[in-house]
This record gives structure tokens, C-alpha cells and sequence, in this order.
């Protein structure tokens, strides 16, 4: 099944159109500038779909619901791209895995590549050469042996921005329309922090008559999850004092986060855990890193959210390892929505 090499090659209820080539297509002049090509849309990582299957692939029955996960990565010693997939229905059962190699051609002077997989437990095998390659897409004609069949497609794959593509594809020759799928990167980040309410405006007014504002906005597209914080001196204006983003860390599998502060200070840090209750969503997290000079502090934080406030407090406040209680670290704080 090409869906390995397509990188997006599952069936969705789109409507469909003609596969055509754009005009100003052409082919790379080595495999580094096929890399470099993919690596600048974004390529490598996991990205995802839903839909129903069509009656296009030999070892794939249509009409079912299904969720497909696809993995791409680049050896750089070997100059390769591999791709994999894996495609489940509603029930869980497996019903295409598979993976691919793409690599350079220097006879040819062509990007290729070979999959091969099992569809509903049957294997199947395909060899796919590059027709084509724009700004934003890539053409391909795959030619796959399934269950004694021999089918060639056309296949394009067009990204539609920094983390959403199309793939359309049809078999040659064939009088029927274009396939067209829909799949996005995976966002982590935006899945498990997507319905804590933590975007939004928030202010505190202080004993003194100052004020805190925090900012909390979605950013790269909605990859990042940003905190920027103001201060205002009674009567004065606002003025940034830090920023603090969390993202998701692929090599470490969890939420990540960096704090950036006027006074130089750098923290990183990682959420421990999220938890849902009683119309609340509670946020621990642990942070260390330089502050003061290049004193290493330390603390775990608690946020909890509802739908008006959000309430921090902070456990186990060291400096260089020892425990200190610094002047804000030992009440709760709490800042009220305002927008």
C-alpha cells in the first residue's frame, strides 16, 4: 500500500478532484536538495487522520472508519528518509502497517523508493519514483504488487501549511477522480492542554496599588502555549518583566518549559501531571535553573484553574539546593480573568 511512502495516504470523505501536476514541477539535482525540500516543510515527526476507506487499494476493502498514524524521520548518515504507517479501524483492529525507503538513484539521477507492508494481514510490495517536485508538492508514480495484482498510481502530496497536507491520489490510466485525504501533525501539547482554560487575559491588583497582568495565548501555530507577564506601578504604564512558553519535548515525551525573566533569570522545567475535577484542571510542574546570579532554584509549582482564576503556589522553594522561602513563594497567588 502506498500510504507509507505518501506519508498521508488514507481515504477521507472529501470531495474529490483531478490529480493533476503543476506546471512549473521539476525534479531535485541530488538527493540533499530532496532532503533539504522535506526538512524545510516540516516532514519528519508523526502526523494523523481520520476517515473512511475507498475502493482504491487492492488489499483494502472500503467503507471503513479508520485512524491512521504516520512516522517520518532522516538518517543523516545515510542520506534516507523513512517513512511507516499504521492504520486501525474503530474496533482496534490492525488493518495496514507498512513502511518505506527513499534514497537517490544515481543511474538515474531520481529519487526512489521502496515500501512494502501487509494489508489485512496479506503483504504487499511497491517501488515509487519522483515525477516531479514544486514549492509545495511532491509527485510520485507507484507502482504496488498486491495478492497477485499490478497497479500503478499517481500520487501528489501538497502541503497546505506549517502543519496540515493533502494527498491525492489515482490510479493511471484509470477514468475515475482523484483521492483526496487530509492529515495533521500530531500536537501533543494542544491535546492535553487545549480544554484547561488557561488562554486568556488575567490580572492581580497588589496590596500596594501595583498591578500583574498575564497574558496567555496560543502561538506557532498553536504549538506553543505562551505566558507573557506585565507590571504596572500604580499610575504608570505596563511593562513586559517575563515570558514563560511551554511545548511539547519529543525526545523526552513530555511538556516542556522554559521561563525567560528582565532579570536574566533561565528556567526549564516539565509538567509531572494534568488532572480533571469538579470543573477544575490542576497543573504540577517541576522547575530548575539559573536565577540571581547563577543560583540554581528549584521549586515544583501547582496551578489550579477554574473558570475565573488561576491559583499558583509553590512547594519545596530552594537556592542551590537549600531550601529558601522567598518573599512570594509561600502564599498562593491568584489572578482573576479579565478577558
Amino acid at each position: 500500500m502506498i500510504m507509507s511512502l505518501v506519508i498521508g495516504a488514507i481515504a477521507v470523505s472529501c470531495s474529490a478532484v483531478e490529480n493533476t501536476a503543476a506546471q512549473d514541477s521539476s525534479l531535485p539535482d541530488s538527493m540533499n536538495e530532496f532532503i533539504n525540500w522535506n526538512l524545510d516543510h516540516g516532514v519528519c515527526g508523526t502526523w494523523s487522520e481520520e476517515g473512511v476507506t475507498e475502493a482504491m487499494w487492492v488489499g483494502i476493502p472500503e467503507g471503513l472508519k479508520v485512524k491512521t498514524t504516520h512516522t517520518t524521520w532522516y538518517d543523516v548518515p545515510t542520506q534516507q528518509l523513512f517513512n511507516s504507517h499504521h492504520m486501525v479501524t474503530e474496533d482496534g483492529r490492525v488493518i495496514s502497517t507498512g513502511s518505506n525507503v527513499m534514497t537517490w538513484d544515481s543511474e538515474r539521477n531520481v529519487v526512489v523508493a521502496a515500501s512494502s507492508g501487509f494489508d489485512m494481514g496479506k503483504p504487499y510490495n511497491g517501488n515509487s519514483v519522483l515525477v516531479g517536485m514544486t514549492g509545495d508538492a511532491l509527485s510520485w508514480e507507484y507502482t504496488e504488487m498486491s495478492q497477485g495484482q499490478r497497479t500503478v498510481y499517481e500520487n501528489v502530496m501538497t502541503y497546505t501549511g506549517m502543519n496540515t497536507r493533502t494527498n491525492s491520489v489515482k490510479v493511471k490510466g484509470g477514468s475515475g477522480k482523484a483521492w483526496i485525504s487530509e492529515s495533521t501533525r500530531e500536537n501533543p501539547c494542544m491535546e492535553m492542554l487545549s480544554d484547561s482554560g488557561l488562554a486568556g487575559t488575567w490580572e492581580r491588583t497588589l496590596p500596594d496599588g501595583n498591578m500583574l497582568r498575564q497574558v496567555v495565548s496560543w502561538v506557532a501555530d498553536e504549538h506553543v502555549l505562551k505566558y507573557e507577564r506585565s507590571f504596572k506601578v500604580k499610575g504608570g504604564d505596563w511593562k513586559s518583566d517575563s515570558l514563560f512558553v511551554w511545548f511539547w519535548d519529543p525526545a523526552h515525551d513530555h511538556i516542556a518549559t522554559l521561563y525567560l525573566d528582565a532579570h536574566g533569570t533561565v528556567i526549564k522545567g516539565k509538567v509531572d501531571s494534568i488532572t480533571r475535577e469538579n470543573g477544575m484542571v490542576t497543573i504540577v510542574a517541576s522547575h530548575e535553573g539559573s536565577r540571581f546570579g547563577g543560583l540554581t532554584m528549584s521549586t515544583q509549582a501547582t496551578q489550579v484553574i477554574t473558570e475565573k482564576t488561576i491559583t499558583t503556589s509553590f512547594q519545596d522553594m530552594a537556592l542551590d539546593g537549600i531550601r529558601h522561602e522567598m518573599s512570594w513563594s509561600e502564599t498562593p497567588q491568584t489572578v482573576n480573568r479579565v478577558d
